[in-house]
């Protein structure tokens, strides 16, 4: 009866927004009667995997991102994912950059290959056989250009570091072109593997509101992976340096979403949604980056076990090791939205370990004031951070919330990205041009 109060408090807050009405109002009832009903079936705390199957393919998936983690660290977490968010110019954030592995990070595996395993919606798993590093290192050879880099571009200026490498801004000669150029070691163990997944979904997946690759290169020990380059920097900075108005906060939300659901429409969870790796440019432009742990769902494989992410953004069914599908990204991103009313995730200066126990057990996240926001704003945040996979609305359906459809074009977003950006060069003491946050 509670679940069927609920959904009536929801249709008659929608009869305000006709359009948003007759779009939900049959989903929201139809939802609660099923809910209600005595003859409703109890949702399951787990499918029926074998316990050390599933924990055989996270600890594969894990093993695989961990290795390579590196960048700046949070006050007590090592690290975050080992791809690189290309901004320019930021302050590195190293409060902000927490461990980009598993709820129980905090060591990393020495691992030298992925076990790799398939796993249906109905729970049936099937092994395939691992790759070495000499296999990976192989099919990288097989997607990069056979271009001398050195050659195509000049001016080559380093605007960040980090454990996997470093990125550049740098100019085409043929061109004149600016772009951004992260140059990842091939040293580290499972990092060839990394490199083959980022450039095969990026090269794979062009759309306005992802960063956009160009070409990538091996350069002796490294892998040279040529992007645009966003002059605005990373939502986080932002986010650190100014206090975002709500007409901001859905101009960012729609962008995004619209990448989402982009991705979600071929199949590929983003899997490390946060706003480091959301970036901006000047004109306004909202784009993702950093898809080192983007995953492909194919017919065989509709559903994923493991456990990669960054911790306080992780969706509750990752840390309960429940198949997953590309929702856990539109949880990521009610945490953003959190981040960019509060300026921080929750849960911030927890522990990982009671991170992962509060996200599990504790429900959905609470605004610290919600009062001060819009209904709006606050049902919108409800929507994206649904405790259930099942309740939690996709991308599309976010997109047609009152919310993101009030956001005014992505230009409005200038003044406030300048004005962050003055704020770090005035703060930036160091050599160069600015800093690029690594995650």
């Amino acid at each position: 009866m509670d679940r069927v109060c609920a959904a009536a408090v929801c249709t008659a807050f929608s009869v305000a927004y006709s359009g948003y009405f007759f779009t939900h109002l049959a989903r929201h009832i139809a939802r609660a009667w099923r809910e209600s009903a005595p003859w409703s079936p109890k949702p399951t705390s787990e499918l029926p995997l074998a316990a050390c199957v599933a924990e055989e393919e996270a600890k594969g998936e894990e093993d695989a991102h961990q290795a390579a983690d590196a960048a700046t660290a949070g006050p007590e977490h090592p690290a975050s994912s080992s791809s690189a968010s290309v901004v320019a110019p930021a302050r590195a954030a190293a409060a902000g950059s927490e461990e980009a592995a598993s709820p129980q990070a905090g060591s990393s595996s020495t691992s030298s290959s992925c076990t790799w395993s398939t796993s249906s919606s109905s729970g049936g798993t099937e092994q395939l056989r691992e790759r070495t590093e000499d296999e990976w290192l192989a099919m990288l050879r097989m997607l990069v250009s056979k271009e001398d880099p050195e050659a195509k571009y000049t001016d080559l200026e380093i605007i960040g570091k980090g454990g996997f490498g470093t990125v550049c801004t740098a100019v085409e000669t043929a061109t004149g072109e600016e772009v951004a150029i992260k140059k990842i070691s091939l040293l580290q163990e499972s990092s060839k593997e990394l490199c083959v997944k980022e450039i095969q979904v990026m090269r794979d997946n062009k759309d306005g509101n992802l960063v956009n690759y160009i070409d990538s290169y091996l350069v002796h020990e490294e892998l040279w992976l040529v992007m645009e380059y966003m002059d605005g920097g990373s939502l986080h900075d932002v986010i650190r340096e100014t206090r975002m108005a709500e007409g901001e906060i859905a101009v960012v939300s729609r962008e995004c979403l619209q990448g989402l659901d982009f991705l979600h429409s071929k199949q590929v969870i983003h899997r490390d949604i946060k706003s480091h790796n959301i970036l901006l440019s000047l004109d306004g432009s909202v784009k993702l980056a950093d898809f080192g742990l983007a995953a492909q769902l194919t017919a065989e494989q509709s559903k994923r076990r493991s456990a990669v992410g960054t911790t306080y953004w992780m969706a509750p069914e990752i840390f309960t090791r429940k198949p997953y599908g590309p929702k856990v990204d539109i949880w990521s991103f009610g945490i953003v939205g959190i981040e960019m009313v509060e300026g921080a995730p929750p849960y911030l200066m927890k522990t990982s370990r009671t991170v992962g126990q509060l996200i599990s057990t504790g429900g959905t996240p609470k605004l610290q004031n919600p009062r001060q926001q819009s209904p709006w704003l606050r049902d919108f945040l409800r929507c994206c951070l649904q405790t259930d996979e099942d309740r939690r609305w996709c991308a599309q359906e976010l997109l047609q919330h009152p919310f993101v459809t009030s956001a005014k074009p992505t230009s409005s977003l200038t003044p406030l990205i300048m004005a962050a950006q003055q704020l770090w060069l005035t703060a930036d003491t160091s050599p160069g041009r600015g800093h690029c946050c690594l995650l």
